[in-house]
């Protein structure tokens, strides 16, 4: 079995989730309590890439600020960068 805190599950996650998969005990320590990672069954399908929601980059932004907790200075700076590749400069 592995224990683990989440910061050290964080950068392996997804190696975490096949090790899983494959059968091994993951437990997972967070301040409010304890997570197992362990195989489930699949509620339903993931969305196709033809059956996708398409965002618009407002709502990407959205998403990407909530569940990567950005700032919005970060969010500023971020579109700064993708703009000036855009136009082939430097921010």
């Amino acid at each position: 079995m592995k224990v683990m805190t989440v910061e050290e599950a964080s950068p392996g996650l997804g190696r975490l989730v096949e090790l899983a998969l494959a059968g091994e005990q993951i437990q997972i320590f967070h301040a409010r309590g304890c997570v197992e990672l362990r195989p489930a069954r699949r509620l339903e399908p993931p969305p196709s890439p033809a059956t996708a929601t398409t965002l618009t980059p407002r709502e990407a932004l959205r998403m990407l600020q909530v569940d990567a907790r950005l700032t919005s200075a970060e969010i500023a700076n971020f579109v700064a960068e993708m703009q000036a590749e855009r136009h082939g400069g430097n921010p």
